[in-house]
């Protein structure tokens, strides 16, 4: 599919359509339906790259600095920095975040089963996902 130009989509049709799509994503009712559903949807570059913003905002809320974020998830500067400027950009945002963020890492430290195997190890080329999202 090429590539769509953002601004050359009418804004009701954008409102829409992206509407749609969340609706799609809230209906879904298990971990096992939105990996069916986003790996399906989406190449795995696209995966990636919103795994990434969201380990972008995890790791800035855990007061990480720039270098160590660029190094460790191999992401430019400027990424970081929307990421930084989308999170603090509205407080009630940032506290949702970081209150769903600090939510998965007690469900994770709670849970007692291993989290070394997940249905990404069914995926040769989606493994470096599961250490993205770990």
């Amino acid at each position: 599919m090429p590539k769509i130009k953002v601004h050359s989509v009418d804004k009701r049709e954008k409102y829409r359509i992206t509407s749609e799509l969340f609706e799609v994503i809230i209906s879904l009712k298990s971990k096992r339906e939105v990996f069916g559903f986003l790996f399906g949807l989406l190449t795995p570059s696209e995966i990636l790259m919103i795994a990434r913003r969201l380990q972008i905002a995890k790791m800035l809320s855990e007061e990480k600095g720039y270098d160590a974020i660029s190094k460790k998830l191999g992401v430019s500067h400027q990424t970081i920095n929307k990421v930084e400027q989308w999170l603090h950009g509205d407080e009630e945002r940032n506290e949702l975040i970081e209150n769903k963020i600090n939510k998965i890492k007690k469900k994770r430290k709670n849970d007692k089963r291993n989290y070394n195997s997940s249905m990404l190890d069914k995926y040769a080329h989606h493994r470096f996902l599961k250490d993205l999202l770990g």
